[in-house]
């Protein structure tokens, strides 16, 4: 994630270091947030469905299965790709790896290459969800006090 410096104002205490955030800025993340959950929930709830499929399916249910898988996996590669490398975790540099040896191999020829290979997008889209929300919440955990990076969290409501 990308510090805007033109939306934060700086401390008399400490050099370099943010004491409020924009509000609007807090709220365009947030709301970032919550389309990115969206998207990962109907991600997973995907990546659930295929790995559900036991026998051989429909080939036309197949190939509608797989088109969503591939464009799921391509926006979550976006995401992954978008994570310092240092901060990257090892399940997200593999699917990485997985995803582009995909794209790159294809199906497999016989009767089981097409399912097998909705299966593996299956396999490489959890990897990336798993990877984006490892990511998120140390970022999340570290961002608790945003408005207040030099006081104690307020306490909350509840």
């Amino acid at each position: 994630m990308r510090e805007h410096t033109e939306h934060t104002s700086q401390t008399g205490n400490s050099p370099g270091t943010a004491a409020e955030v924009d509000p609007g800025t807090a709220l365009l993340l947030q709301a970032a947030t919550a389309l990115e959950e969206h998207v990962e929930t109907a991600a997973s709830t995907l990546v659930r469905r295929a790995l559900a499929i036991r026998q051989h399916p429909d080939l036309q249910e197949l190939a509608r299965l797989t088109d969503m898988l591939l464009t799921h996996c391509a926006s979550l590669a976006v995401g992954v790709e978008n994570i310092p490398a240092e901060k990257l975790p090892q399940r997200g540099a593999g699917a990485l790896r997985d995803w582009a040896r995909l794209q790159e191999d294809g199906p497999a020829d016989g009767p089981l290459g097409p399912w097998s290979y909705a299966r593996q997008l299956a396999l490489v889209a959890r990897n990336m969800l798993q990877a984006l929300q490892a990511h998120r919440d140390t970022i999340m955990a570290r961002d608790t006090h945003i408005g207040r990076p030099n006081l104690p969290p307020a306490p909350s409501s509840r």
